[in-house]
């Protein structure tokens, strides 16, 4: 999509493709390669809508934050500041709380992850509300204090897993562990619970192939097998190549009629 875009000169296209690619980054834990694309939405630039690029602030802050650059933020999330105080909307009110819980330290954090949830509270946008839950069962964990953390990091990775977020979901499991809980788990599914581009890349899979030649094979990029083969992990409660070939091979009557 962004290579379409910039040879077309489609501004807004590729501001767009740019902003999804910082969150895929991001998402993936890759915080440099994430503020690349998002630092691209300038705000003072004519390659960017000023809505595409007031949408990226709080993932423009979190990645300038993960990558030891906060000062990469600073500015813009003045600018993003402003602008929800004069909507006056909770959920853009919510939104600003977050990026001032991550770039502030100790108390200041809590208390300002804890405002952005309250905030939530008073709108429909569960998965920003998880987000913040994340973020602030993280801060709790690093802090030490662990039965705090896991209270927060579980209403998010329930809330994850049950609108289909399975990245985040992913992560807030990691976090859990991390913080002690031992309660939950990913289960084991069956092949049936995969959609069918899922299904055929199992398959290649299972029979040798490595993620690049999948890519070629059905005419995808090597990162998109990569997120589909993290998803099909993340379903199936497995976390190895050979399980997961063993699981196809075992499992392939689980398919049968699809």
């Amino acid at each position: 999509m962004l290579s379409e875009a910039n040879e077309r000169g489609l501004v807004d296209t590729a501001a767009t493709a740019n902003r999804a690619l910082g969150v895929l980054d991001l998402a993936a834990g890759r915080a440099q390669e994430a503020l690349r694309h998002l630092r691209t939405l300038n705000r003072d630039s004519d390659a960017t809508h000023p809505g595409i690029a007031l949408d990226a602030v709080p993932a423009l802050v979190e990645a300038a934050v993960r990558a030891g650059e906060p000062e990469q933020a600073t500015e813009v999330f003045a600018w993003f500041r402003y602008w929800v105080e004069s909507a006056d909307t909770p959920g853009l009110h919510a939104l600003a709380a977050q990026c001032r819980g991550l770039l502030a330290a100790g108390d200041a954090a809590e208390a300002a992850f804890r405002t952005a949830i309250d905030l939530h509270k008073r709108v429909n946008w569960p998965m920003e509300r998880a987000y913040t839950e994340l973020l602030l069962g993280e801060h709790l964990r690093r802090r030490r204090r662990r039965a705090d953390a896991r209270q927060h990091l579980s209403a998010a990775l329930e809330t994850f897993q049950r609108i289909g977020a399975l990245v985040w979901a992913e992560r807030a499991h990691r976090e859990l562990r991390a913080a002690g809980d031992t309660r939950h788990r990913t289960e084991p599914s069956t092949l049936a619970a995969l959609t069918p581009q899922e299904l055929r890349i199992v398959t290649a899979v299972s029979q040798g192939a490595t993620n690049r030649e999948v890519a070629a094979l059905l005419f995808l990029s090597p990162r998109t097998v990569d997120y589909h083969l993290r998803k099909v992990f993340q379903k199936l409660g497995i976390s190895s190549r050979t399980e997961l070939t063993r699981l196809a091979l075992t499992g392939a009557g689980d398919t049968e009629g699809r």
